[in-house]
């Protein structure tokens, strides 16, 4: 999962940020790939294809099949990802705040998106054999 975080390192944000043959990769091997998308989004890929809100920051909460909807029994949906945006502590390597990054008990590893050559996102990819 290491090796397959790196290969997503250094991508440029669109919706095709991605290949098709990535998305089965992290499908076949059980693991989730979360990024941000706008500023309101976080998007599940891979193993699970799904997306929360998260305007401004905030928890998203989740099975190892879905994202919690706020209509279901939350009990349900075990597992959560706090989306943290402009977090001033948040920097890339330059020095550069990373509007959009993560903070989970799941471990996972990371990965950089670059929108127009700046920091967008601190994405993560995790198993879903770590989730409750």
């Amino acid at each position: 999962m290491r090796e397959f975080a790196r290969t997503l390192n250094g991508r440029e944000y669109d919706c095709y940020m991605f290949t098709k043959q990535e998305i089965q990769l992290a499908k076949d091997n059980g693991w989730i790939i979360v990024t941000g998308a706008s500023d309101d989004l976080m998007e599940f890929e891979g193993a699970m294809y799904d997306e929360g809100g998260c305007f401004d920051g905030g928890k998203v909460f989740f099975s190892k099949e879905e994202v919690w909807n706020g209509e279901d029994d939350m009990s349900a949906f075990p597992n959560c990802i706090e989306a943290v945006w402009c977090g001033r502590e948040i920097l890339d390597e330059n020095g550069n705040v990373i509007p959009w990054t993560y903070k989970t008990d799941i471990p996972h590893e990371t990965f950089v998106v670059y929108e127009d050559g700046n920091p967008y996102c601190r994405g993560i990819v995790f198993s879903v054999e770590n989730l409750r």
